[in-house]
């Protein structure tokens, strides 16, 4: 399979990174996640951080991003890509590697991310996101349109079927 970059969207607690954890040790990509970069720089992702605060993860994100590409590998990022010119960025990355970028959009209803949220402050299970953190992401979030051609993953099973068709792909490619 030819290296790629692979971009997981979504809105917070949507399991974007129980997803890109899983894509990447399918693919055998190299994961980068913004919250582990955040985290590294003594951020918690789910208190405010600064918008300028935010650019210098995503830069740095970018950057691994650039060289991993030109190692050889592929990547899987994990963010929440919530503003188009994000996903155009690392959409560049990818073009300027001479690597396929795919788009990843976990699409789960609210009333589930909700629920998650809820079921996570009584467990503690992950990282905290505060509520009016949650509202000024899901306020701001730009939805993925269909000219950046989003792979839509609604269900469990969608994933399952979007790897078991790269497999399929590849094996032809192969042949």
């Amino acid at each position: 399979m030819p290296r790629e970059l692979i971009a997981l969207c979504g809105l917070a607690f949507s399991g974007k990174s129980t997803i890109a954890r899983q894509v990447a040790a399918a693919t055998g990509a190299e994961l980068i996640s913004h919250d582990a970069i955040n985290k590294a720089r003594d951020f918690d992702g789910g208190t405010v951080i600064a918008d300028a605060e935010w650019e210098k993860t995503s830069l740095m994100a970018a950057a691994t991003a650039r060289a991993v590409l030109a190692s050889g590998r592929s990547v899987v990022v994990d963010d929440t890509f919530s503003h188009r010119f994000l996903r155009q960025r690392f959409a560049a990355v990818a073009r300027a590697s001479g690597a396929p970028f795919v788009l990843l959009f976990v699409d789960t209803p609210l009333a589930v991310i909700e629920a998650r949220i809820a079921e996570n402050a009584r467990t503690g299970e992950r990282g905290h996101i505060a509520p009016d953190v949650f509202a000024h992401h899901r306020d701001r979030f730009q939805f993925p349109g269909d000219d950046e051609r989003p792979v839509r993953l609604v269900d469990v099973g969608d994933l399952d079927l979007w790897l078991a068709a790269r497999r399929v792909d590849n094996v032809h490619q192969q042949t």
